[in-house]
């Protein structure tokens, strides 16, 4: 079986976690209980140390978005199912994948900056939450038109990126969306997938 490494709470980790589900997939997950360990073992080996990374027998790949790949090639014709950045050809789907890509990396900025290290505000940490908000701000109000391009036969990657970052903010990093009725319906509506219901977000316990 493949296996995640990675954390329940961890929204990249979500994403490749609800993809497999999506191609109909069953994965362990290998859970990183130290987020700061500073050894790349604990990360898959991965010399960045960051997570997730998916390991295939022997094989071990680095990256939600390596791993999203892997994963949708483990199945004949699985990659065609998912609709990936580089799928898009219009100018609104290309930047919105480059904008919920940014919303997922920025997060987990913020998240660092103000929860787990809790540094007061600077220059930077003020333009990294602003950052933050004019995504979510560009993503509201570009919501219709970009469902109208999306395409309704594939897996949306760029969906279930979205989904996991807008659920991470209640978890980790508390975001007012009441101004944002659109990404609202959107979470509600697709938190309704199985691949949303059977991955909430819970913090990862050391066994004994």
């Amino acid at each position: 079986m493949d296996v995640i490494i990675g954390r329940q709470g961890s929204h990249y980790t979500r994403m490749v976690r609800m993809l497999a589900i999506e191609l109909g997939l069953e994965v362990g997950l290998d859970p990183i209980y130290d987020l700061l360990s500073e050894d790349p073992s604990v990360f898959g080996g991965n010399p960045a140390l960051k997570l997730p990374a998916l390991r295939q027998g022997q094989t071990v790949v680095w990256g939600s978005q390596n791993a999203c790949r892997a994963l949708a090639r483990s199945l004949p014709e699985g990659e065609a199912r998912v609709f990936w950045a580089e799928d898009a050809r219009s100018a609104l789907l290309m930047n919105t994948h480059e904008i919920v890509a940014h919303t997922m990396a920025v997060q987990v900025e913020v998240v660092f900056h103000e929860v787990v290290s809790r540094r007061p505000p600077d220059a930077a940490s003020r333009k990294r939450r602003a950052s933050l908000e004019n995504c979510l701000a560009w993503l509201e109000s570009q919501w219709p038109a970009i469902q109208a391009e999306l395409p309704a036969d594939r897996i949306l990657l760029v969906e279930l990126g979205l989904f996991a970052v807008l659920e991470h903010f209640s978890f980790r990093n508390p975001m007012d969306l009441t101004a944002m009725p659109r990404l609202r319906a959107f979470m509600a509506s697709f938190g309704q997938r199985p691949s949303a219901q059977r991955t909430p977000y819970v913090v990862d316990q050391r066994p004994g």
